[in-house]
Formats: C-alpha cells, sequence, structure tokens
C-alpha cells in the first residue's frame, strides 16, 4: 500500500487550531497570574496538549505575549478609534469613546486583566514593552478629543496629551471595577459613572451635554456665573 499524500491545507489548519487554543488559553493564564508568574507549562496544561505542542505554535512565552498584546490591543484600539471618527462634537465623541472601550474590555475579560496588570503606572506613557505603541495610538485619539473640545470652548484650557493620561487613568480605575467578581457592576452603568468623572475633569461646565458651545458662549457663561 502506497503511503498517503500530505495534505498541507489539513496540516496548515490543523496548525492553526493549535494555535489558536494555544492562544486563548495563554490569554487566561496571563490574566490569571501574570506575565512573570506564567510558564509554558501552565499553558500547556490550561490547553490540554503536550508543551512540544505549544512551543510549535509559539516560539516561547515573550512572543506568544507580545502576540497576545498585538492582536487584542489592535482590536481594541481600532474599536474605541473607530467609535470616535466622523464626530464634531467633542462630548458625543467622548461618550462613544468611553461606551466603546467599556463595551470591549466587559466582552474581553481576560485580556481586560492583562490590560490593567500592565498599565500600573500610566501617567508614565509608552516605554518599551508590548503594547506600547497602542497605548501610545490610544492616547494620541484621546488627546485629539480633548483639543478639539479646548478649540470649541467646551474643555478647559491645558495639556491635551497630559489631560488624555489623566483621562485614561480615571478610566483605569473604574475598569478595575470589572475586574472584581465581587463588585457586580454592570458595563453601562460603569460608562455612565466613567463619563461622569471625565466630564468634571475636562469640562468648564461639568454639567455640559449635548451640544458644544463655541469659545465665546463658554466665556459669556462663565461670566454669567461668577
Amino acid at each position: 500500500m502506497s503511503r498517503s499524500r500530505r495534505n498541507p491545507r489539513l496540516e496548515a489548519a490543523r496548525a492553526k487550531m493549535y494555535r489558536d487554543l494555544v492562544f486563548e488559553c495563554a490569554e487566561h493564564v496571563f490574566a490569571e497570574k501574570g506575565y512573570d508568574d506564567a510558564t509554558m507549562q501552565d499553558i500547556a496544561a490550561e490547553a490540554g496538549v503536550s508543551l512540544k505542542t505549544v512551543y510549535a505554535a509559539f516560539p516561547g512565552k515573550s512572543e506568544l505575549y507580545a502576540e497576545i498584546q498585538s492582536v487584542r490591543g489592535l482590536e481594541f484600539v481600532d474599536g474605541v478609534t473607530l467609535a470616535l471618527s466622523g464626530l464634531d462634537d467633542p462630548l458625543e465623541a467622548l461618550e462613544n469613546g468611553v461606551r466603546a472601550y467599556v463595551d470591549f474590555l466587559a466582552a474581553h475579560e481576560h485580556f481586560l486583566r492583562i490590560h490593567l496588570r500592565d498599565r500600573v503606572a500610566w501617567g508614565l506613557g509608552p516605554g518599551t514593552e508590548p503594547g506600547d505603541a497602542l497605548w501610545a495610538r490610544g492616547v494620541a485619539a484621546f488627546a485629539h478629543v480633548v483639543r478639539h473640545g479646548i478649540e470649541r470652548g467646551l474643555f478647559h484650557e491645558g495639556d491635551a496629551e497630559l489631560m488624555a493620561m489623566m483621562g485614561i487613568a480615571i478610566m483605569q480605575v473604574q475598569l478595575a471595577r470589572l475586574a472584581d467578581s465581587t463588585s457586580h457592576v454592570e458595563p453601562d452603568a460603569l460608562a455612565e459613572e466613567i463619563q461622569r468623572q471625565l466630564r468634571r475633569l475636562l469640562c468648564r461646565r461639568p454639567d455640559a451635554a449635548g451640544a458644544s458651545p463655541g469659545p465665546s458662549s463658554a466665556r459669556a457663561s462663565d461670566r454669567a456665573a461668577s
């Protein structure tokens, strides 16, 4: 009997299946244990495969972690950026961005835990770790909204990038409640609370909602209030 021919398409499909399985299980392990404490043996055990299979899918722990940061991080930043695009009203952009931010992380609990672990020093900005380029993109997108709000006279004047990082720090602290199994917070309620806190941080009138006033009308409102 002749030896059966290799089927490259079948082998590629099998390799992709194992790679996807290892990816998903590694995301779980990194979320629970953190990068430093997680091992490739832990990931193999979570996936129910041999250590050899894990190394066939990814050459090492750092490459696997970087792949999670890259794939999930890109999905995350692209989703938030899309939610911000094409909106002229800074408050509407802020609302859409926060909801996209919360909704994505609520739907990806393991990545949320990884995300929170990696942003211990949020205000320091990007460094050299995996995901830092995406972090910079996220700050830039938020800073663009803040800058537009300043130009419209809706937000306080200041360094837009610094204000964006302060806003992201608020979101990170609040998002930790999603990862806390005892908090029982609903994503919609959390998004609304984050929006309230961001308006307090950014808006010249914290009760501002709806259409954004121009600089002259905002100054007139400030004079009337004083």
